[in-house]
């Protein structure tokens, strides 16, 4: 796994996003057709553009939940191994739409940096602009105190103490994690394991995993029910090398 910053150029424009909901915006409107064919053209797609867009792709009932399908693997003899995870990919229960696969040589050729596809869609990292009922989170103190107060309690048996310090930090990795990407890389498509990257706002990896292409429909549903604390995708998953211990995001905590 490799650390990922984002460039000034994305950060300034994911800070004016923020600071337009803050003002009160009804509507990130897109620029004007004017704009886009003389300044925007020649840096993303127009399908790109609606990709940005908080209500792309929406269902008339429903939410967008911003998750997509990304391949980033196009090497020769790869088409057929891509067609067959879609083939049991349940892509309206994992997805919602079509729509939100991306599969395009031309676009997405990223090899082992997914990542990129926040230079493109930087507005993915937002979710508060994907769904009009999100909460920001609040401080992590809550599962940090408990966690705390626990490795303070000397009557407690290390097995214990091992088990609580794992619950918390699952808990503060859920927290921060923002949303989940499904990649179709060269190892997905040579073994049929999809990698999983839950990502905090700023487009860090908080946990990765690998799962079967028919089973992201149910990690769909754990992840929109709130319970994805408790599937192993995500609680066996390999952290993020910023939220490992000493990272910029990981422990030690004050005790």
């Amino acid at each position: 796994m490799l650390s990922y910053e984002l460039s000034s150029d994305v950060q300034q424009h994911l800070q004016q996003l923020h600071v337009a909901r803050l003002a009160g915006r009804s509507d990130l409107e897109l620029p004007p057709q004017a704009e886009w064919e003389s300044i925007l053209a020649p840096l993303r797609t127009e399908f790109q553009r609606q990709l940005a867009s908080p209500y792309s792709f929406m269902p008339n009932e429903g939410h967008c939940w911003g998750v997509i399908w990304l391949r980033t693997c196009y090497d020769d003899g790869s088409e057929e191994a891509h067609q067959k995870l879609l083939n049991v990919l349940h892509d309206e229960l994992a997805l919602e739409l079509k729509e939100n696969i991306l599969d395009d040589v031309a676009l997405y050729d990223y090899g082992d940096d997914w990542r990129r596809i926040f230079e493109v869609v930087p507005e993915r990292l937002l979710q508060e602009l994907l769904d009009d009922d999100y909460e920001p989170q609040t401080a992590l103190d809550e599962p940090q105190a408990t966690m705390r107060e626990m490795l303070r309690d000397l009557r407690v048996d290390e097995v214990t103490r091992a088990n609580a310090w794992k619950m918390a930090i699952v808990r503060l990795h859920l927290d921060a994690a923002g949303n989940y990407v499904l990649v179709a890389d060269k190892v997905a498509l040579d073994t049929g394991k999809v990698l999983v990257v839950f990502f905090d706002d700023c487009g860090r990896t908080v946990r990765d995993s690998r799962i079967e292409a028919e089973l992201c429909d149910g990690l769909a549903g754990a992840w929109f029910d709130g319970c994805i604390d408790e599937d192993n995708v995500f609680t066996e998953a390999n952290i993020g090398p910023d939220y490992l211990t000493g990272g910029s995001c990981g422990p030690p905590l004050a005790t």
